[in-house]
């Protein structure tokens, strides 16, 4: 077949399936992908950095490399479980129980706080339970008559430095009936605390 060149040059029709070879491809830039504008013409997607990852743009951009989204990870879990000593609470002041430390390791993290309590015992008087974030109530739990296996998840978001260490205590009272309440009354309690990424 005779091969007829132009002023336009060598038009789709006299080249073979598969005949441009990556040799005869314009050099260009290490890690740069190939893509097409809103035109239709062929551009290169620019290099991204270590770590970003290739994202869309929409219909008519061409895509771009991006750091990827980090909301919503774990990023450490600290507990705190035990079943002794047993908390015996006749006061409508507020008395601290078990506290839990934890020291963020990222900034803009959210705090979630499991509070777990396998059994309370209030006959005569339901118990008081309040969350407190460095001393500060954060979060109600609301009063707790006879009850077992109580888990109560609240989503804190502290202002604080990183390298600073936040502790969450529990503080229990009575609800005034002149009662007295347990709690762990043969059973356990604690904390599940989880850091999650901005």
């Amino acid at each position: 077949m005779s091969i007829t060149i132009s002023g336009n040059g060598i038009v789709e029709a006299n080249l073979a399936d598969n005949a441009v070879t990556l040799a005869k491809m314009a050099s260009g830039t290490d890690g740069e992908i190939l893509t097409y504008d809103a035109s239709g013409n062929p551009v290169a997607v620019s290099v991204g950095t270590d770590g970003q990852v290739l994202t869309s743009t929409g219909a008519g951009s061409p895509p771009a490399f991006e750091t990827a989204a980090g909301g919503g990870k774990v990023l450490q879990v600290v507990g705190y479980s035990r079943s002794d000593p047993e908390y015996t609470i006749s006061t409508t002041s507020y008395v601290d129980m078990w506290s839990q430390d934890i020291t963020p390791t990222a900034a803009g993290s959210k705090i979630l706080v499991i509070t777990h309590i396998n059994q309370v015992l209030a006959p005569n008087d339901p118990m008081n339970i309040n969350l407190e974030r460095n001393g500060t109530t954060i979060h109600n739990i609301k009063a707790i008559g006879n009850k077992n296996n109580t888990t109560v998840p609240f989503i804190d978001t502290p202002t604080y430095t990183l390298g600073d260490t936040i502790t969450y205590n529990t503080a229990g009272s009575t609800s005034g009936g002149g009662g007295t309440s347990y709690i762990d009354h043969h059973g356990s309690y604690g904390f599940t605390i989880m850091e999650i990424g901005a």
